[in-house]
């Protein structure tokens, strides 16, 4: 039973998505993160969850209104917890603008700094963040 559950779930997001029609487009995704998380064995969540906040990520990527939204750059750091290295993604945000004026992007940088010991680095990226 909970498999069918689970076959019925994805098809049930992609609808929710697809036929979204309010100001904030990227509502459903969050409102599917939340459902999948609820939803999904842990096992199954750290199979599908990584794929799923890509895509949202992906889809909102060059959206202005969504380059310094919490919601959006929270979809971005919780898909650092799925990837071998994050320096990749914190990159691709810098790079793209995406969390660049909010103190959240600069302490997950430097927070992943800290977890390789490099302080130094850690350090610079807390005075960054704080001169934004």
């Amino acid at each position: 039973m909970v498999s069918n559950a689970n076959n019925d779930l994805f098809p049930s997001l992609v609808n929710d998505i697809k036929s979204y029609t309010g100001a904030d487009p990227l509502f459903p995704w969050l409102r599917g993160v939340r459902r999948l998380r609820d939803s999904l064995s842990p096992n199954l969540l750290k199979e599908k969850l990584p794929r799923f906040l890509q895509k949202c990520a992906q889809t909102f990527e060059m959206d202005q209104r969504y380059k310094n939204d919490v919601r959006y750059i929270q979809i971005w750091l919780q898909l650092m917890d799925y990837v071998e290295n994050p320096r990749g993604i914190l990159r691709k945000m810098e790079r793209n603008g995406i969390g660049t004026k909010l103190s959240l992007f600069y302490q997950a940088y430097a927070l992943y700094y800290e977890k390789l010991k490099r302080f130094e680095e850690a350090e610079k990226i807390y005075r960054l963040g704080a001169l934004k």
